[in-house]
Parts: C-alpha cells; structure tokens; sequence
C-alpha cells in the first residue's frame, strides 16, 4: 500500500472515530441514571392554593415551595422535620430566600416550634380542605413545588439533611425561575 493511501485511511479513521465512539456509547453504554436523595416526581401542575405572602404563581417572584403535612399535634417528629428542612434551607446561603416552608396543620404550631421556625408559613387548613394532589404526595413526605405550581421532587418524612441540601441546590443552580 502506498503511503499517499495509508494517510488517507488514517485520516477518515481519525474522522470517523468520534462519531463511531458516540454511536456504541448510546446504543450499548446505558447511564447509571440521576443521583438525586429524593424522588423524582412526574412534571405535572398542583391543585393551585393561595399561600399568605407569596406572589402569584405567574409572577417572577414566584418561589420555590417545600412543603410538609402535619395532621396531628407537632411532636418529635414533627419538629425534626422542621429542623430538617430549616437546616437544608439555611445551608443554600443566598439562595434561601428563593424557598420557601409551608406547612400544612390542623392546628396552629406550638409557641417554641414557630419561635425556632419563624420562616415557616402554617397554613391552617384541615386535612380534609388540602386539594387530592396535594395530599396523595405530603402524606409520604416533602413535596418540592416549583414556582410554576408543578410537583418536582418528594423527599421522606426523615430526610438526610445533607442530600436534602445537595438536592436542593442543584436544583436552584440549574433553574432560572423563582
């Protein structure tokens, strides 16, 4: 083989290896998926409701809602969720004030718990009066609603405060709303 020819075919082997390369990655290298703590909700809107302080879901002031259901009085569990959500919030730095914690009671929250929790806005509807869409997710844990009104991620009743944070903050780093 002549050496004009050996470059040639060296040539469209160099060009044709990253297109090659690219086919056999997609067709036979399949991703390990997301590494996200919480689950991934199907992108679909809520059940609007009207939360006290909070802008219209069409303003660009719209915020990102983290919200929790607490049918019974506020025990133990009840405020280590609080602390959860308080920290993880906290932990986002400039980026807090883009979330906000609702939480959803029959009842008001004892004094020591809203004191410790002054961000939190407590809505107090009975658990009958929260929309089926709503429910159906907080009774499982935190609900992550977008600006938009749309469900995105559901974390545990007992989240990890660090992958709830690093969740968190990937999230608000990709997103250009709220």
């Amino acid at each position: 083989m002549k050496s004009t020819n050996k470059m040639i075919l060296l040539v469209a082997v160099v060009c044709a290896a990253p297109f090659v390369s690219a086919w056999i990655a997609y067709y036979f290298v399949k991703p390990s998926g997301g590494n996200s703590y919480g689950e991934l909700l199907p992108t679909r809107p809520l059940t609007q409701v009207t939360i006290p302080g909070e802008t219209t879901p069409e303003s660009p002031k719209a915020k990102w809602r983290m919200v929790l259901m607490f049918p019974d009085a506020c025990g133990k569990p009840c405020e280590d969720l609080l602390y959860s959500t308080r920290q993880a919030r906290t932990m986002l730095g400039r980026d807090k004030d883009r979330v906000l914690r609702v939480v959803v009671a029959n009842d008001k929250l004892p004094a020591d718990v809203t004191a410790a929790n002054p961000d939190v806005i407590v809505l107090p509807t009975g658990a009958s009066q929260v929309p089926t869409d709503w429910r159906a997710q907080l009774d499982r844990g935190v609900l992550l609603i977008d600006p938009i009104g749309n469900q995105v991620i559901l974390w545990s009743r007992s989240p990890d405060i660090k992958k709830l944070h690093n969740d968190l903050a990937r999230l608000l780093r990709a997103s250009r709303i709220g």
